[in-house]
């Protein structure tokens, strides 16, 4: 009796192996499809050049396989990685790496067709470096009323690393042109990289930054009355001060300035013992300029 139920669990087994065999079977082999998948390449360069032409950045890859399996491969971003600072291509300025299948990894049952382009003609060119000076220009125009003042800009000069054939050419470094209404306001402003190729490089990833001064010559806005702000425990004698400001023409005409935010702070000392003069400073928005904060300096009293 044990004899027979032995018998029959391996026979059930055996039917079970054989079914699974053949469900597998099926999947692999029914319904195959074949589609297009774009692949990305990604290039490792050795440390001496950079792309004299720019290299192909995707392929066009045929696969097929069981409808099942595709979607997985359908779904995910693939790459290939091409390698040209190792053998064989390290010391060519022309390689010709070939795309494989064997570079993707795909699902057991999906094979790749096809592979466009299928061999990648490369050119390189040697690296070379220099140090230019970094030149700003302006775009726009600086309304009469202002004076742009104390230009400077850091970096003075920076390295570039790019083809010898487009550094070799080079006589400074541009940055993208300041537009003058955006100097409202500040005395400083972060610029822009105006590279010819994305081939170049700045070293060290600096970023450059203007420095200046925007003085108004007249005013044509006049705010009285605006409070005094403290930290502190003195108390000034004068609540409120005027201020004579130049504004952009379409802020100078409105008729309601009470929304226009700008703020009077006396800077107070610390330990008040005795009545002592303080200077205030103005607290401005952008594209409004100080001319003039009457009076300059106000009394402040000990509590």
């Amino acid at each position: 009796m044990k004899l027979k139920l032995k018998s029959r669990k391996h026979s059930l087994k055996l039917v079970a192996l054989v079914t699974g065999a053949i469900l597998w079977f099926y999947v692999l082999n029914a319904a195959r499809i074949r589609v297009d998948k774009i692949v990305t390449l990604q290039y490792v360069l050795p440390d001496h050049a950079v792309f004299a032409v720019k290299p192909p950045s995707e392929a066009t890859v045929t696969i097929e396989g069981p409808r099942a399996f595709m979607r997985s491969v359908l779904d995910r971003e693939e790459k290939i990685v091409i390698n040209l600072s190792k053998k064989p291509w390290r010391d060519s300025l022309r390689p010709q790496p070939v795309l494989r299948g064997s570079d993707l990894v795909l699902p057991f049952g999906v094979k790749v067709e096809k592979m466009n382009p299928r061999v990648l003609n490369l050119r390189l060119e040697r690296k070379a470096r220099k140090t230019l000076p970094v030149k700003m220009s302006f775009s726009g125009e600086l309304p009469p009323d202002l004076v742009l003042k104390d230009i400077s800009i850091k970096p003075k000069e920076v390295e570039v690393i790019g083809p010898k054939s487009l550094v070799g050419a080079m006589k400074e470094v541009s940055v993208r042109p300041v537009d003058f209404e955006s100097l409202y306001g500040q005395n400083s402003l972060p610029l822009e990289w105006n590279l010819l190729d994305d081939r170049i490089l700045v070293k060290g990833s600096v970023e450059p930054v203007l420095s200046y001064s925007l003085k108004a010559k007249k005013a044509n806005l006049v705010l009285e009355q605006v409070p005094v702000r403290f930290i502190g425990d003195g108390k000034p004698r004068q609540q409120f001060v005027t201020l004579v400001l130049w504004a952009p023409s379409d802020m100078a005409r409105r008729v309601d300035k009470s929304d226009l935010n700008v703020q009077v702070w006396a800077d107070m000392p610390a330990n008040l013992k005795r009545s002592t003069e303080v200077s205030l400073r103005a607290v401005l928005p952008p594209r409004l300029h100080l001319v003039e904060i009457r009076p300059k300096r106000i009394l402040v009293d000990p509590r």
